[in-house]
C-alpha cells in the first residue's frame, strides 16, 4: 500500500487561503517521499448538509481542475459523498473513508474543515485521532488581509456584487466562467444564455472580459431566470475570464 500527503477541502475558488494549504501539502508530501494529492468533495446526496445546497459555486470541475493542475501535484481526488457517507460519526469518516480508502497518511486542511454527521468532526477531532489511526495533521490557520478572514463566502459576495477587482486579488488567477462546467444555450454569435443556476455570478452590467485571446465588452443580465451574456464581439463556448466590472 502506497500512503499519500493529502491536501483536503472543497477548494471553491481556489484562494491565497487554499494556496497555502496546498504549498504545505506539497512541502510534506516530498519530504516524506509520498505523493502529494487534493482530496475534494462532490455532493451526491442534496441532503447531505445545509452547506451544499447554501452556498452557490463559484468553479464547477473542470474550473477547479484548471487551477490545481498548476500545482506540482500527483492526483486530483474528486470524492463523491453520498447518502451513506452522510449519517458517517466523524470518526467513522475519518477511519473509512480518510484511511482505508483514500490512504492518507499527512492531511493538511484549513482551520475551518468540518466532516462528518452534521459537520460535527473539526480540526481538533482530526488531531485528537491522529494517534489511533497513525496519520499527521497540519491544520493552515486563517490567512487575513485588511482584518478581515479570506474565504470562498467572501469571494462569492464580490463576485456577486460586480467587484472583479477585489475578487481577482483573493484568487490565485482570475475569476472565469468556464462553461465546459455549464448548461447554456447559444442564442446566436452574439448571445448566450447560461442554464444553471447552482452558480454564483456577477451583477448586471457591463464587464471587460478576456477570451479567444483577446479583451473586449460584455453584457450580463438576467432573462426569464436565466443568465444572458451579450456582446458586440462572437462570443464561443469557452473560458471567459473577467478583468473588472466597467
Amino acid at each position: 500500500m502506497r500512503y499519500i500527503t493529502a491536501a483536503i477541502g472543497n477548494f471553491d475558488g481556489i484562494h491565497i487561503g487554499h494556496d497555502q494549504i496546498i504549498r504545505k501539502c506539497i512541502e510534506i508530501g516530498n519530504q516524506s517521499n509520498q505523493e502529494k494529492k487534493i482530496v475534494t468533495f462532490e455532493y451526491e446526496f442534496d441532503k447531505f448538509t445545509n452547506i451544499a445546497k447554501k452556498y452557490r459555486k463559484i468553479y464547477g470541475k473542470h474550473g477547479k481542475i484548471a487551477t490545481l493542475k498548476n500545482y506540482d501535484i500527483d492526483d486530483i481526488i474528486f470524492y463523491s459523498l453520498d447518502s451513506e457517507t452522510a449519517v458517517m460519526s466523524p470518526e467513522r469518516f475519518i477511519s473509512e473513508i480518510l484511511i482505508d480508502k483514500l490512504c492518507i497518511k499527512n492531511i493538511v486542511v484549513g482551520f475551518n474543515f468540518r466532516f462528518g454527521h452534521k459537520a460535527k468532526g473539526d480540526t481538533h477531532l482530526l488531531q485528537e485521532m491522529a494517534p489511533k489511526y497513525g496519520y499527521g495533521v497540519e491544520v493552515i490557520n486563517a490567512v487575513k488581509q485588511e482584518g478581515f478572514v479570506i474565504s470562498s463566502s467572501m469571494i462569492r459576495d464580490l463576485i456577486a456584487d460586480g467587484r472583479i477587482i477585489e475578487a481577482n486579488r483573493l484568487l490565485t488567477e482570475t475569476y472565469r466562467i468556464d462553461l465546459r462546467d455549464h448548461r447554456y444555450r447559444i442564442v446566436s454569435e452574439n448571445e448566450l444564455l447560461i442554464l444553471d443556476n447552482d452558480f454564483v455570478y456577477p451583477k448586471d452590467g457591463a464587464y471587460l472580459v478576456f477570451d479567444n485571446q483577446k479583451e473586449f465588452e460584455i453584457i450580463i443580465s438576467k432573462k426569464d431566470g436565466f443568465l444572458q451574456l451579450e456582446s458586440d464581439e462572437i462570443l464561443t463556448p469557452d473560458i471567459i475570464q473577467f478583468i473588472k466590472k466597467i
